[in-house]
């Protein structure tokens, strides 16, 4: 998502903080801030919401596997009637726990 540079500091930082802790996670590798792009944020939630620079940060993992990977084959959602991509696709989905099993545990 679009962040603005007050939370991509404090996720750079907390990233950085929990690799040094020894705790597995992504690090982060950069943070570049938008000359031009913008979103709004009430930033004191006082309903008084302001532009502020749009942030992206880089994030290195060794290995594009995440949780997120495996959320494309949950089933409908029952209050949205949203379907995910992969829904029923168990051959796909076994050969990713397959993947991940053998990479990594």
């Amino acid at each position: 998502g679009r962040k603005v540079l007050r939370s991509s500091i404090r996720e750079f930082l907390c990233s950085e903080a929990m690799f040094h802790l020894g705790v597995p996670t992504t690090r982060a590798g950069s943070c570049v801030v938008s000359t031009k792009d913008t979103v709004v944020r009430d930033i004191n939630y006082d309903g008084n919401p302001r532009d502020e620079k749009c942030t992206v940060i880089l994030r290195i993992a060794p290995t594009f596997l995440r949780f997120g990977s495996f959320e494309i084959f949950k089933s409908i959602d029952r209050i949205t009637s949203r379907q995910e991509p992969s829904v029923g696709k168990k051959d796909i989905l076994r050969k990713m726990l397959s993947y991940t099993t053998r990479s990594f545990y």
